[in-house]
């Protein structure tokens, strides 16, 4: 094999370094222009940043879509960046119409209290009481309430991996509304109903199949009659995959791109159009379509008590567990962490190459955004916004309550209060956002290594057990980072246990297995590392894992060490 390199001269040299510096000094110029007409606290200028450089300004893609904010009635910012269909050379205007995902839960929650208002429907009521073909055995503790505040123990679409259902295969195939909820009534809960938030699309799914039974009308017509009309929505609803094809903006992932190619270039990254998904299986939960303009007349709406009475609004608004209310997220506690002294609505919805979000603080200002490029790093984006919109500087932003500092080590954790500050710093969270919170795993995770690099084993147990008691189902991936922050400093029996839940948790996934083997192996029981590793291997073969070649060569290390 010949391999032709290509040796730079001096001169090419030097001319390839003045470019870089020339270059370097360009982007660095534009940035500090960018970020100095934002010190005018425009929200203009914020927006024209995130949709250059999103993605280095830590929104995780270029923004590509519609922003709208106001304040008090007035309309700040209202405006479309980027394509609507990249391949045809189309632009988004203020009118395109997106996919809007989850924020379909408010709509589906709105059908649901109307009913409810009108004596259809009964919150207390469970899903027996409405669809006879679904098994009582499973249903009888699944309450519309809790179906509303995702507390119903359901999975999220995990759940359908739990049945060796393919995602990317289940999600474009055609499949009816009963089809689709007996399906759910397969999947085996995950937590005791009414013990825990869990948020799960599921929940939703099964509103849609009561509404349709009661009222004898599609979700589609249940949307236009009691929602869209009534508002003049005349750009939102659920529609076929046709219509979604024609007149809906094409969605698209971004992956972003090397240094290098960025620098040298003008290479943003790589964008890919969305996967196909058919609107069955979206539904009820995730399958409308809308505009801005349209979403900030349904969000005045809502205020005004148009469609549904104020009892009935207050009891949609009221917090359950984990702040959720009925399709509607109270204060939800990663943007209140993000800003205490704020307090909101929201929802945001997120679907292949799509996603949008909307909040309405209770200090006036609306923020509502639809993208057609994805990821995009919503809670921040929306932040900004409001911050933006009150003539804050996001760089000068300062938090008026302070969560205990764990970036300095253990005896830096002690300094600034320690486990008093914290405790003290989530009650006062918890009375700002109106229910209780609590700290979330990746908090956990934080904690339990400062402990444990600091050698107080013992204090990083109880956070540990504190976690599992607070969570019936923790993240996956938290909680796998914490077994291997155990294993990292050998409290094995502790390693062995966050990875037993994990797999208990993700029956499916070669990786909780691995992760398993791993702790096995090096606590010494090879064969029970053997195990795991054999299982890992044979699940990454039918999930078409690409770390299958991985997992194997795991199996063939510890084969060899049981030989030896």
């Amino acid at each position: 094999m010949v391999i032709d390199i290509k040796i730079l001269s001096r001169q090419s040299f030097n001319k390839l370094i003045n470019i870089w510096v020339l270059k370097t000094l360009v982007c660095t110029s534009i940035l500090l222009c960018t970020f100095s007409s934002f010190g005018q606290n425009s929200v203009a200028s914020l927006m024209a940043l995130y949709a250059e450089e999103g993605q280095h300004n830590r929104i995780e893609s270029p923004f590509n879509g519609v922003m709208l904010v106001t304040k008090n009635g007035k309309v700040l910012l209202k405006k479309a960046y980027g394509f609507h269909d990249k391949d045809k050379n189309l632009n988004l205007t203020i009118n395109s119409r997106f996919l809007i995902g989850s924020m379909t839960k408010q709509f589906t929650a709105m059908l649901v209290m109307q009913q409810v208002e009108h004596g259809t429907i009964a919150l207390d009521k469970t899903i027996n009481d409405y669809l006879p073909y679904f098994p009582k055995d499973k249903g009888k503790e699944l309450t519309i309430h809790r179906l509303l505040s995702h507390t119903s123990g359901l999975p999220h679409y995990e759940g359908l991996r739990r049945l060796n259902i393919p995602l990317r295969k289940f999600r474009e195939d055609d499949i009816s509304v009963k089809s689709y909820a007996q399906l759910i009534a397969k999947m085996e809960l995950i937590n005791q109903p009414g013990t825990q938030f869990y948020y799960s699309s599921m929940n939703y799914v099964l509103l849609g199949a009561i509404l349709e039974q009661v009222s004898g009308q599609s979700f589609s017509q249940l949307i236009e009659e009691k929602i869209t009309k009534p508002l003049q929505l005349k750009n939102t609803g659920y529609a076929d995959n046709s219509y979604i094809e024609n007149h809906v903006a094409k969605g698209y992932n971004f992956q972003e791109g090397g240094f290098f190619e960025s620098l040298f270039f003008d290479k943003k990254g790589q964008y890919k159009e969305s996967r196909f998904r058919h609107q069955s299986t979206a539904y009820s939960t995730g399958g409308m379509h809308s505009t801005i303009d349209d979403l900030y007349l349904w969000s005045q709406a809502i205020k005004e008590h148009k469609i549904l009475s104020k009892e009935m609004t207050d009891k949609m608004f009221t917090p359950n567990l984990g702040g959720y209310g009925y399709g509607w997220f109270v204060n939800h506690e990663n943007m209140i962490r993000f800003n205490p002294s704020v307090q909101l609505l929201s929802h945001g919805g997120t679907l292949e190459g799509y996603s949008s979000n909307l909040a309405m603080y209770k200090d006036g200002t609306t923020v509502i955004y639809l993208a057609n490029v994805a990821p995009v790093g919503s809670i921040r984006l929306t932040m900004n916004m409001h911050l933006a919109a009150q003539n804050i500087k996001v760089d000068e932003f300062v938090r008026d309550i302070k969560l205990p500092n764990v970036n300095d080590g253990l005896a830096g954790f002690l300094d600034d209060g320690g486990i008093p500050a914290l405790r003290a710093y989530f009650q006062e969270l918890s009375s700002r956002a109106g229910y209780q919170m609590i700290m979330i795993e990746w908090g956990y995770q934080e904690l339990i290594k400062l402990y444990l690099v600091a050698g107080e084993l013992a204090q990083a147990e109880i956070f540990f057990n504190e976690m599992l008691s607070h969570y019936q189902t923790p993240s996956k991936k938290w909680l796998n980072q914490i077994g291997y922050d155990f294993l990292e400093e050998n409290a094995f029996e502790l390693a062995i246990k966050s990875f037993k839940i994990n797999k208990l948790n993700h029956q499916y996934s070669a990786s909780a297995y691995d992760s398993l083997g791993d702790a096995y192996r090096e606590s010494g029981q090879i064969n029970l590392a053997k195990e795991n590793y054999q299982q890992a291997v044979k699940l990454a073969k039918s999930n078409e894992s690409r770390q299958a070649s991985y997992y194997q060569e795991q199996l063939a290390a510890v084969i060899e060490l049981a030989e030896k």
